[in-house]
Parts: C-alpha cells; sequence; structure tokens
C-alpha cells in the first residue's frame, strides 16, 4: 500500500485549523474512525472523499501538496489574497516593534541613552505581532490581548 507522510500531515493540519476533532470530520464525511486515522497516518484519500472534505472547509490543494492559493480567514469567512496577507504581515512587524519599544520606555527599562535591541526583545515582539496581523486581518483589534502579549514572561531560576 502507498503511504504519503506528508499528506497526513497536512491532512491533520488543515483539521486543527479548522478547529475539528477527528471525530467531526469522519463523522460529517460518513467514513469509519479507523478508515479517518489510516488518512492520517500517511493512507490515500479517495478523490470522493478529498471532495467531501472540501465541501466541510478543508483546504484540499494545501492538504495533497501543502502550499494554499490564498488565506481564508475562519472567524469571519472572507477571502484574503496572499498579498494583503503580506502586507498585514509587515504592518504587524513594524507597529510590534514599535509597541514594545514603547511599552519598555514606559516600564523604564530604556532611558534616552540605552539601546533599543530587538533580538532580546524578539519573542515580545512576536507575540505583539501575533496579536497584530490577526487584528490587521479580521479588522477587529483586541487590545486585551496586545496587552498580554507586551508583558514580559518571567523566566524560571535554573
Amino acid at each position: 500500500m502507498v503511504k504519503y507522510p506528508y499528506m497526513a500531515t497536512f491532512l491533520s493540519l488543515e483539521r486543527k485549523r479548522l478547529g475539528l476533532h477527528q471525530s467531526d470530520v469522519y463523522e460529517k464525511i460518513n467514513v469509519g474512525k479507523s478508515t479517518y486515522i489510516r488518512w492520517e497516518k500517511g493512507n490515500a484519500i479517495p478523490s470522493d472523499k478529498l471532495a467531501e472534505l472540501e465541501g466541510i472547509g478543508f483546504d484540499i490543494l494545501y492538504v495533497v501538496t501543502g502550499r494554499r492559493k490564498e488565506l481564508q480567514v475562519i472567524d469571519n469567512g472572507s477571502l484574503i489574497s496572499i498579498d494583503d496577507a503580506v502586507e498585514a504581515a509587515k504592518y504587524a512587524a513594524r507597529e510590534a516593534v514599535k509597541s514594545v519599544y514603547q511599552a519598555k520606555r514606559l516600564r523604564k527599562e530604556l532611558d534616552s541613552t540605552s539601546q533599543f535591541d530587538v533580538m532580546k526583545s524578539l519573542e515580545l515582539i512576536e507575540r505583539a505581532a501575533a496579536v497584530l496581523a490577526r487584528a490587521e486581518i479580521t479588522g477587529e483589534l483586541n487590545t486585551s490581548a496586545l496587552f498580554e502579549a507586551l508583558t514580559p514572561v518571567q523566566k524560571k531560576d535554573a
């Protein structure tokens, strides 16, 4: 039997992106639990079942090839082009750096003579960028999530 391990990974990731459990999927497309689990382990998926997976929201191009043509935001169902997603990510990265810089200044971690080290702040910047990219794509800014992202994580002593 031919195995497609890459497709198993993409099938599982796509299911998780949609917020579905395995049981949600195999019940909706009317296959047995063991059949679906075999697909997630790399067994070939029949074309009629690929069509049914697409019917419940799976990006079949991604499942089969690992590539997406466009980004679909599940929350509001709107389609976003790759170019728009890249622009949103660029905007979010730029705004995240500024936000972390401002938060550090407000917390008095930086004074007028100190340098802002982006690499030392990378974890905060990544968390802020995720919140800001989501806001840019969905049009909704969750300020409490941004505030939480800008809160430094306390490092455990070794």
